[in-house]
């Protein structure tokens, strides 16, 4: 990547620019780079204009570190900016988190959760924690403007699911796959077709929808409910039409999920797994061995959809495509997971292309037919022959 230079801002030392590119490397280790002399300082307002500018997803920042930002999925560096002290860090984290209460309880926890909205309107999901006892933050960046599911490439089939009145949907991927901005691209679709009170539980609240034909009830961890399990506990005597779970990470998240798919709603969630596969293992592994095959049975039987996806490199242009898996729960797909057969699961899905399965090697290879994607990165999805 060419090194670009940024105006932004007034510094007190020579303007902040991005560094050229450094790949897999921490943001607090020293590269040859950083040993120069460090000038000038940059404000939050500075920090975030940066970031805008230049189409960032994340910012990096901590006590006694250099700024980093990730654009098109890799880290860049701010450059003429001096490693933040003790003091700098603590105010822009003041900056974004002025409440005492929040304040004091990070204090405690030592690792907070929160969403941020800056004077331009961009939103930002934040976490701050500490590292090696120095305060660190990383910074999500939430479009503004939310895209269509067709500007994202969201399979056509997954929004039949959506008029169930009954049925549990699952939107899976790693860290960083994009799955959070598909859901919140279904829900705004949700909000543009139905009639529905749509309930989110979520940590933090990344995007505040504005209601169309929808009634929207967000609720964040930590400021409107304690946890999960409780405000799923509590949805079931909200009257909602669709239940939003920003994560499935324990077993406690897991059982309220689905005792309210059973009391009969829609809920759609999001674990952090891989694909269709590694997502039904992740949650079994949540129960014993001598739970599972009743698990196996309840899972079966609530189950609508599992959709799973990735983010590549695009070839075509900048920025990257988002690589789909679709898993319905058929009649059959149902049996194969009440039975635990589950390495049938990728033959169930080509076979159930009719309606509307799909692998992601055959998604990533209709991508790379389609010259938005290399032929080298679409096989890596071909199965292990092992």
């Amino acid at each position: 990547m060419a090194e670009k230079q940024i105006i932004q801002g007034q510094p007190a030392a020579p303007e902040p620019h991005i560094s050229p590119e450094v790949t897999n490397e921490a943001v607090n280790e020293p590269t040859p780079e950083a040993s120069g002399t460090v000038v000038g300082q940059i404000t939050l307002d500075q920090l975030v204009g940066i970031a805008i500018e230049q189409d960032a997803s994340d910012i990096h920042f901590g006590e006694g570190s250099r700024i980093a930002l990730r654009v098109g999925g890799k880290f860049v560096f701010v450059e003429n900016v001096e490693a933040l002290s003790k003091s700098d860090a603590e105010a822009i984290v003041k900056e974004m988190l002025p409440g005492e209460a929040e304040r004091k309880r990070f204090q405690t926890l030592r690792e907070l959760d929160f969403s941020y909205i800056h004077s331009t309107g961009v939103s930002f999901r934040v976490n701050i924690y500490y590292s090696r006892g120095k305060l660190t933050g990383a910074m999500r960046m939430i479009s503004k403007h939310l895209p269509k599911m067709s500007d994202l490439g969201i399979p056509e089939v997954m929004k039949q699911f959506f008029s169930f009145r009954q049925g549990l949907i699952l939107v899976t991927g790693t860290t960083g796959s994009g799955k959070s901005t598909s859901i919140q691209a279904m829900l705004e679709y949700v909000n543009n077709s139905f009639v529905y009170h749509v309930i989110t539980i979520e940590n933090p609240i990344e995007h505040v929808f504005k209601e169309n034909k929808c009634i929207f009830s967000q609720r964040e961890l930590g400021k409107d409910t304690l946890t999960f399990a409780n405000a799923i506990h509590s949805a079931s005597r909200e009257d909602p039409n669709l239940v939003m779970i920003s994560e499935i990470n324990d077993r406690e998240t897991m059982d309220a999920v689905l005792n309210l798919v059973e009391m009969g709603h829609l809920v759609i969630a999001a674990i952090p797994t891989k694909n269709v596969l590694q997502t039904i293992e992740h949650i079994l592994a949540m129960y014993s061995h001598e739970e599972q095959e009743i698990f196996q049975d309840r899972f079966a039987e609530n189950l609508a959809v599992i959709m799973s996806q990735d983010l590549l490199d695009r070839i075509d242009q900048p920025g990257r495509a988002a690589v789909y898996e679709v898993l319905i729960g058929t009649k059959g797909v149902k049996t194969i997971i009440q039975r635990g057969t589950f390495s049938q699961l990728r033959t169930a899905m080509e076979n159930g292309a009719p309606e509307g399965m799909i692998t992601m090697e055959s998604y990533a290879y209709q991508l790379a037919e389609n010259g938005i994607i290399s032929k080298e990165d679409a096989e890596q999805y071909v199965p292990s022959q092992e």
